[in-house]
């Protein structure tokens, strides 16, 4: 059994699943957290409500993340290339949302967008002394994401080379069929 074989990238796959569905879980715990947020409350004199413009996407993100790593998990279980595919999917989208999400904060704070008129608020955590780090924990997290996901799409691209060449390959004549060649 080789290190890129179909079921030790399964098995890897499995793995990631569980382990980051850990992590979307703890992340629609933090999103409760800060919903109920008695400690802002406390540091804010009581005058704390909830900012939707940060809580409601990575509520929603996390949502879909935990859903989607059990998709993962059961894709990776039935050698499905499509539910695969899926998590793959999301998993760019969510950098990309991200990625949107810090701009937006970041052109907010700055002054580029400014809809204080129609309720907007402005941003909490880039006036703090911690704001440089989130840009950095994104930049790092991204990263170590992409990394992680590079053997679940190697997985996919064997998966569906392992479709195809069950598919196409059905009337080949016997030196062609690549049924017979040891991966």
């Amino acid at each position: 059994m080789g290190v890129c074989d179909l079921p030790c990238l399964k098995a890897y796959s499995i793995i990631l699943g569980c382990i980051l569905m850990l992590a979307s879980v703890s992340g629609i715990g933090l999103c409760l957290f800060m919903l109920f947020g008695d400690p802002f409350a406390r540091d804010t004199y009581n005058t704390y409500t909830p900012n939707w413009e940060n809580i409601a996407p990575a509520a929603v993100a996390s949502i879909i993340s935990l859903l989607a790593n059990v998709c993962l998990i059961g894709g990776a279980k039935q050698y499905s290339k499509s539910i695969i595919l899926f998590w793959i999917v999301w998993k760019f989208l969510l950098l990309v949302l991200f990625w949107v999400w810090y701009a937006y904060s970041q052109l907010k704070f700055h002054g580029y967008v400014d809809w204080s008129g129609r309720g907007m608020r402005q941003c909490y955590w880039c006036s703090l002394p911690e704001a440089e780090m989130v840009g950095f924990g994104g930049a790092i997290t991204s990263l170590a994401l992409f990394t992680l996901m590079l053997p679940v799409e190697m997985f996919h691209m064997k998966l569906k080379r392992q479709h195809r060449e069950l598919t196409e390959y059905e009337m080949a004549p016997f030196e062609y069929n690549p049924r017979d060649y040891k991966y």
